[in-house]
């Protein structure tokens, strides 16, 4: 799962992940910011998680991490960033966040950054040098890379040039509903065939055009993942709802006038209420258990209930991280 950076939400994020029987979740501890900012919050977050550590709370540098973390009713915390600003074009800054902990790295957010452009760039332009060369060091230092809001041609370049499997963590689909932010059939098959997860996201406006003035449903996100199986097979789709935990309208007044608007596209179209943000009843991880059951009613095995609500991702990071 994807989330939103919040400083608060390391202090009761573990509480929320229990409720919902989750063990693991990505945590973004940057979207834009620079070196030092993104240094500031991650030491911020780092502090949160070691006062939880007696509660099992830690962050997940390996597989081994998460199992552990499953085993023992703990919560384990990934670390990662949405955009490759923070390194400020310096592969040494990439080695200390690594060193910090940092083990999944998004290319670019939306815009044309040093790396490539983003979803947002309408020239789509691909890779830069600079972004072929912090594909070959995130191969290096072990580190997931994360395509959701890249451009379409960057992608496919990443995913040709990366050694390892990559992942777009939290996006929906093309098929569903033609938005840039969304992904085409041509990025989902050829991220399957080098070993990449597909994480489903639980955004409204994402899942279905009609998202923004009537919602989505638990049913369209998981008409999603019935195409994806058919697409690609059970084994390479995950789920990354992108929740921002403890969202509130006023909260969410707040983004619509700072975040939304420095991403006009991200909107698609306009205003729309609060309660349309995400899909109805995915407004937190707690809530987890409502895919669970659609899956099942659907007649998806035990098995694949497991691997897509985790397994997929557990074994894919097992390969890109190391076990």
């Amino acid at each position: 799962m994807s989330l939103p950076r919040s400083r608060e939400a390391a202090f009761d994020l573990p509480a929320v992940m229990r409720r919902g029987g989750v063990t693991a979740v990505n945590l973004t501890i940057s979207v834009s910011d620079g070196f030092h900012a993104t240094c500031d919050n991650l030491s911020h977050l780092l502090g949160a998680i070691d006062r939880q550590a007696a509660d099992g709370v830690r962050v997940a540098r390996t597989a081994r991490d998460i199992i552990a973390a499953k085993e023992g009713g703990g919560a384990a915390i990934i670390l990662g960033f949405q955009n490759s600003d923070p390194l400020e074009g310096s592969f040494e800054k990439l080695d200390v966040f690594h060193r910090l902990g940092l083990r999944i790295l998004q290319l670019t957010y939306q815009r044309r950054n040093l790396a490539a452009d983003g979803g947002g760039e309408p020239a789509n332009a691909g890779l830069s040098v600079f972004g072929r060369e912090l594909v070959a060091e995130l191969n290096r230092h072990r580190i997931l890379i994360d395509l959701s809001h890249t451009g379409v041609q960057g992608t496919l370049e990443a995913i040709e040039l990366s050694e390892q499997p990559v992942s777009i963590t939290h996006s929906c689909l093309q098929r569903f509903n033609p938005v840039p932010r969304n992904a085409t059939d041509d990025e989902v098959v050829a991220l399957a065939a080098k070993g990449g997860v597909f994480g489903m996201n639980g955004i409204a406006r994402l899942i279905s055009p009609t998202g923004r003035q009537e919602g989505a449903t638990i049913g369209q996100f998981v008409d999603q993942i019935d195409y994806l199986v058919e697409l690609v097979g059970v084994d390479h789709i995950g789920i990354g709802l992108d929740i921002n935990e403890g969202l509130t309208p006023e909260l969410f007044e707040r983004r619509r006038r700072g975040f939304l608007t420095e991403f006009p596209e991200l909107r698609m179209g306009g205003d729309f209420p609060f309660e349309h943000y995400y899909a109805f009843g995915l407004t937190t991880m707690a809530n987890v258990h409502l895919i669970t059951g659609e899956l099942l009613a659907r007649g998806y095995g035990d098995d694949e209930v497991l691997k897509i609500l985790g397994g997929n991702f557990v074994r894919l990071l097992a390969r890109v991280w190391g076990s």
